[in-house]
């Protein structure tokens, strides 16, 4: 964000990448770029890539242009080699008897300058779409719930949530 010169989002000004999968073990790095970045899945302001990778791309979207940052493979190895993390791989979760494990892990990390945890690539220039949010809802003639028009289908002059419109399609096959 430094090398951006930008703050914390408050409203659209940034979005971001992160290249975590679902099943990676590092997802509290996308909780941090949340909480850093103020880009939250709330907001829709961060999509998931799954590329495996501990990164984010940080999008400057009022002046096109963004950033790379990359968790150093030291770092990673760093952590896959400590007591914390052979117990969570082998007992395949992370349980909250782990966290007392965590915790020494935790100290050496944060007291550790952030140029030895992360690659840090040059601003390059980017632009993304992304639209506005949309305010209108209507009621689904199929199930009664309230639906945002952008993902209403009209099949047969009724006015169908994507649910809906799928299980009729369903139906007429």
């Amino acid at each position: 964000m430094r090398q951006l010169a930008v703050g914390r989002a408050l409203d659209r000004e940034l979005f971001a990448f992160v290249e975590l999968g679902s099943d990676h073990y590092a997802q509290g790095f996308a909780d941090g770029v949340q909480f850093v970045t103020g880009c939250t899945f709330g907001k829709d302001l961060i999509v998931r890539i799954p590329h495996g990778k501990a990164s984010l791309r940080l999008v400057d979207q009022e002046k096109g242009r963004a950033i790379r940052v990359a968790l150093r493979p030291e770092a990673i190895e760093g952590v896959e080699q400590s007591n914390w993390f052979r117990t969570c791989s082998s007992t395949g979760r992370f349980a909250s008897e782990t966290d007392r494990a965590a915790n020494p892990l935790i100290a050496e990390i944060v007291a550790v300058p952030e140029e030895t945890l992360f690659a840090v690539g040059p601003v390059f220039p980017l632009r993304i779409e992304h639209p506005d949010p949309t305010f209108e809802s209507i009621r689904c003639d199929g199930c009664g719930e309230s639906v945002l028009t952008t993902y209403v289908r009209k099949v047969d002059g009724r006015h169908l949530c994507v649910a809906c419109e799928e299980r009729q399609r369903v139906k007429t096959r």
